[in-house]
């Protein structure tokens, strides 16, 4: 699995964590935007699927184009879009693959 799942509300507790600063409902807010992004099929500038957790921050794009990275394997992504939607079918799996 490319991400490790994580729910929307343990998510942002983490975030909110690690950014005591920033406000709860602007953080649910930007991730449910992101998401449902994610779900209409938005794409990054490169072709690759948004990654919602960093294009809540950032803007949309995927994993690599924020981080600079490959391997998201020690990364977070909000559960709902690790199922089987786009960032899959853009990998080659499927159902029966993953």
């Amino acid at each position: 699995m490319p991400f490790t799942p994580i729910k929307l509300r343990e998510y942002v507790r983490l975030h909110l964590k690690c950014n005591p600063g920033d406000k709860e409902a602007e953080i649910i807010a930007q991730l449910q935007s992101a998401l449902a992004a994610y779900k209409a099929g938005k794409r990054c500038s490169c072709g690759e699927p948004i990654w919602v957790i960093g294009s809540s921050q950032v803007g949309h794009m995927c994993f690599t184009c924020i981080t600079g990275e490959a391997d998201s394997s020690d990364d977070y992504e909000i559960d709902e879009a690790c199922d089987k939607g786009p960032y899959w079918v853009s990998h080659g799996q499927t159902e029966d693959t993953a």
